[in-house]
């Protein structure tokens, strides 16, 4: 596993940071050749370092994760990596996942704002002659890790060692090896009809206390609570993904960037799908009552031995 944590892209394992920027871009529609996608990609590195150097405690990381339309196109001589495909659409009563465009995808951590929207202000120029940038999603840390709602986000995230094995693939080619797939969804609040509902509901809804964040007990806890439907099991044994998820926005407009990595896409596809469909007994995720999806894609986060071999030097 040790070998696995070292091939990595590092903010892949690192935990969120106070600050971090997320960019969708979407390649151009028009044709490319493969010596224009490499002068633009092969300029990412170099931006890290320079403004990673400019405070050397920020925490600064870059993490580059791209999509299953895009890695054709930007490595034509790679197999796609076995698990990558478009984000799957879902819907049921109501309730809606949509799949976006979005083709290279930058999550950029630091404890600095002005350090991570130096990197991507000059990250977008890079890329600005081989694709558009569609979304700009400043995230912040919330309180004591809240999200928008108030509850505690990640508290069931995996750590250390159980946190490479959830989140990096193991077994593959050496394109896949120290990889991990990422799934990244935001959501917009409905406060309103959130701040509505009395504390206790709001529990009920979560499946956790809002003021000390502990899990409710078995009998306290609904079919229907977040905690219960996005839980990942096989054969009884719960199966991780690492959530780095960030709050976004202000007072007029706000939510949460979902941003989720796993050594296999299916964890997260699975999570999101006991989440959206109501069961047999017609339980789905009630937090979805209180907040809406906007985006939904899916990327292959390639191992930084992957990206140095092929954009550095």
């Amino acid at each position: 596993m040790n070998e696995l944590i070292a091939l990595a892209q590092p903010g892949v394992l690192s935990d969120p940071t106070t600050h971090a920027e997320f960019l969708t871009f979407t390649l151009k529609d028009q044709w490319l050749n493969v010596e224009e996608i490499n002068e633009a990609l092969s300029q990412l590195p170099g931006i890290e370092k320079s403004i990673r150097q400019k405070d050397s405690n920020a925490g600064l990381s870059v993490t580059m994760g791209f999509s299953a339309n895009s890695w054709p196109i930007l490595f034509p001589d790679v197999a796609l990596p076995k698990e990558l495909h478009p984000f799957p659409a879902l819907a049921d009563g109501g309730r809606t996942f949509p799949s976006t465009p979005g083709d290279i995808f930058l999550m950029i951590k630091s404890e600095r704002k002005d350090l991570n929207f130096q990197v991507a202000k000059h990250m977008a120029g890079a890329l600005k002659h081989i694709a558009d940038l569609s979304e700009d999603i400043q995230g912040y840390k919330y309180l004591d890790n809240r999200d928008m709602i108030d509850f505690v986000d990640g508290t069931e995230n995996p750590v250390s060692d159980e946190r490479a094995e959830s989140v990096l693939v193991s077994e593959g080619s050496d394109t896949e090896l120290g990889g991990s797939y990422l799934v990244v969804q935001r959501y917009v609040d409905r406060q309103e009809d959130w701040d509505a509902l009395a504390t206790e509901q709001q529990e009920r809804v979560v499946g956790r206390t809002k003021m000390d964040d502990i899990e409710l007990s078995d009998e306290e806890k609904p079919a229907s609570a977040h905690n219960a439907k996005s839980k990942v099991e096989i054969d009884g044994e719960e199966i991780k993904m690492f959530r780095q998820n960030r709050p976004y926005g202000n007072a007029i407009e706000h939510g949460t960037m979902f941003v989720g990595f796993a050594a296999s896409v299916s964890t997260i596809e699975t999570s999101l799908s006991q989440m959206i469909h109501a069961d047999e007994n017609g339980h789905y995720d009630h937090l979805l009552n209180f907040v809406e999806a906007q985006t939904g894609c899916n990327y292959f986060v390639p191992s930084q031995r992957f990206l140095d071999e092929r954009f550095e030097g």
